[in-house]
């Protein structure tokens, strides 16, 4: 029953809507402070510290120490075949040199020529979705010339990213994404790419639900799944020491050199390393 009183009436309204109202403003803040929250945790997870090791000149000094003659500097698609073949250099720290070029191939050109100077090949992945343009004049014959040097470029796919998580497209648009590619230079392998800290599904979930794919793309290996499968493997068996995964995600600092130093021979060192993460010197 409503009371007879006007202004008890009102009096009781607008405690009412007070009371509403301080309940929407304690769930607001609690909103903004868990909101501010997971934003910390995503800096956190991007680690957004400034790398003291990722710069041209420790690459140069990096590569000396691949030069030596303990090393077997293996592209993606090398130490695929070797495996397959049985004839792996496990009398050697066996080093699979991949880079995953994710923004700018500014420092790609760079990072290349570094390579070559020291008589190294090694891997590039190439996103065809990206924020650069591979038909760009310099792109493109940066990625004919080093292919043709002895270098392997590969795809950095993304295609279930960008067809919303549809299975059945994504294999669409990798095939399309491929053929792109193998206009420019050949592809023998290829690499997912990581569009967000959290993906609804990990691009390359493409070929864990269909693994025929590898042979209908004519793909002859995938740079996390199969890498990843022939390394157990090899542990498994006993072929291997041990084996190690370095990776620059987040511009990590990694002691590369002293890593590789204490590496036996009969292990397999796996470096990652993305050029858009590595500093130019000035005099460079």
């Amino acid at each position: 029953m409503l009371p007879s009183n006007g202004k008890t009436w009102k009096s009781a309204f607008f405690l009412t809507l007070g009371f509403i109202m301080g309940i929407l403003y304690v769930v607001c803040i609690f909103a903004v402070v868990n909101f501010s929250a997971n934003s910390a945790l995503f800096q956190n997870e991007a680690g957004l510290n400034t790398n003291t090791t990722c710069t041209f000149e420790y690459y140069e000094a990096l590569l000396d120490e691949l030069s030596g003659e303990r090393y077997a500097v293996l592209r993606v698609v090398d130490f695929i075949r070797l495996y397959r073949n049985n004839s792996l250099p496990l009398d050697k720290v066996i080093v699979i040199l991949r880079h995953d070029v994710d923004f700018s191939p500014i420092h790609a050109y760079k990072m290349s020529a570094l390579e070559l100077s020291h008589g190294i090949r090694s891997t590039y992945y190439i996103r065809t979705r990206g924020p650069y343009n591979i038909l760009e004049k310099r792109f493109y014959h940066w990625m004919k010339n080093i292919s043709n040097a002895g270098f392997e470029i590969g795809l950095h796919y993304e295609t279930l990213y960008y067809s919303d998580y549809n299975f059945t497209e994504a294999e669409k648009l990798l095939e399309f994404d491929l053929d792109f590619l193998r206009r420019i230079v050949p592809v023998h392998t290829v690499c997912a790419h990581g569009n967000a800290p959290k993906q609804k599904h990990v691009n390359y979930e493409v070929f864990t639900r269909n693994p025929v794919l590898y042979s209908n793309l004519e793909i002859e290996g995938e740079a996390y799944l199969t890498i990843f499968q022939i390394l157990k493997e090899l542990e498994r068996s006993g072929k291997i020491r041990a084996y190690a995964y370095l990776s620059d995600t987040y511009r990590r600092d990694i002691d590369w050199i002293g890593c590789l130093k204490n590496a036996s021979r009969g292990s397999v060192i796996y470096l990652l390393i993305h050029p858009d993460n590595w500093k130019m010197q000035s005099n460079f």
